[in-house]
């Protein structure tokens, strides 16, 4: 094998390189805000999904992610008392509800999936993520998301 270097042209297409946005000159900022927001999304669903985009950037976190995780922060700051309420009630019933989002990743065409459990009218669990592999169909994602939330 040999190194010929930065790729420029393959098959008769020209490549280009653009990396889009700077890269942070202290990331460790970066990540110790993104760790507290994961430990605040226990009590607060709603920051769940975001938290969970900002936190795939933990490695080589750019601007524009420092960017997104302070606008969590200004969302947090505006909307106090937003966390959840957990009801003294004697409805202990458990439910759940699943959804999924077909090849919703613009990066990976992975799924995304979510799921949350109540006890009565109490969210007691939940948990949004990209599944691991790349699904065929709707049907399938559907398929998986109900399996997450039942495990």
């Amino acid at each position: 094998m040999k190194d010929l270097g930065a790729l420029r042209d393959f098959l008769g297409v020209e490549v280009a390189c653009s990396f889009e946005g700077d890269y942070l000159d202290d990331p460790e900022k970066y990540r110790c805000l993104v760790a507290r927001l994961i430990y605040l999304s226990f009590t607060r669903p709603d920051l769940a999904y975001a938290v969970h985009i900002l936190s795939q950037f933990m490695h080589a976190p750019r601007v524009d992610h420092w960017d997104a995780a302070l606008r969590i922060v200004r969302y947090l700051k505006g909307n106090p008392g937003q966390g959840i309420l957990l009801l003294a009630s004697f409805n202990l019933s458990l439910s759940g509800w699943c959804d999924s989002d077909w090849a919703s990743c613009p990066l990976t065409c992975r799924s995304l999936t979510g799921w949350i459990v109540f006890l009565g009218s109490s969210p007691i669990s939940w948990k949004p993520k990209k599944q691991h592999i790349v699904s065929r169909s709707s049907v399938e994602v559907e398929y998986r998301s109900m399996a997450a939330a039942t495990l």
